[in-house]
């Protein structure tokens, strides 16, 4: 399968990353260099990192899982009757992080496009949303990235629900393109 890229931008998988150089929040940092492979091995998660030409670190490393999300009024009111579930089929995005000498530059903003746009090309298994169970203090970096709140915030979780609606995504990238 080959991986989405953009300019000098592209992602690799955990195997092909020298974790060593990178360096992040303790707590995911730990993740990366301990736990992801057992992750990807017992099938619950793939692990990427955002890497670009002329810098040696990997700059963006994030998990994904298939997953789904609970229907909401506000979703029956966008998808068409005939096609509506009690679920809708869902990326999630976690274990999000920056390396520590590259935050603030606008990387993670180059991976949520790059996810963005891969989920809705030669779309594979059926994906309508990416969600994130987002940080308080990350929050906003995904609001501006098109994320919203979901309406149901699970009880008693220190995180926030977020949503992303690929469909919406995708029709504002057909209306930019010009077709032939």
């Amino acid at each position: 399968m080959e991986l989405p890229s953009y300019k000098d931008y592209f992602l690799k998988p955990i195997s092909e990353t020298n974790l060593e150089l990178f360096q992040c929040d303790s707590e995911l940092e730990s993740y990366f260099k301990l736990d992801a492979q057992d992750s990807e091995s017992e099938l619950i998660s793939k692990n990427y990192f955002l890497h670009c030409n002329g810098i040696e670190e990997p700059l963006v490393g994030f998990c994904l899982s298939n997953s789904a999300i609970n229907t909401v009024l506000e979703f029956r009111q966008i998808i068409p009757h005939n096609t509506q579930y009690k679920a809708y089929p869902a990326v999630l995005i976690g274990r999000f992080a920056t390396h520590s000498k590259y935050q603030g530059n606008g990387f993670g903003k180059i991976v949520l496009g790059l996810l963005k746009s891969w989920f809705i090309t030669n779309n594979k298994t059926g994906c309508r949303f990416l969600i994130v169970d987002a940080r308080k203090e990350a929050v906003n970096f995904y609001k501006n990235s098109g994320f919203e709140d979901y309406p149901e915030q699970p009880p008693d979780s220190n995180n926030i629900l977020m949503y992303f609606d690929l469909k919406d995504f995708q029709l504002e990238v057909r209306k930019r393109i010009p077709e032939n």
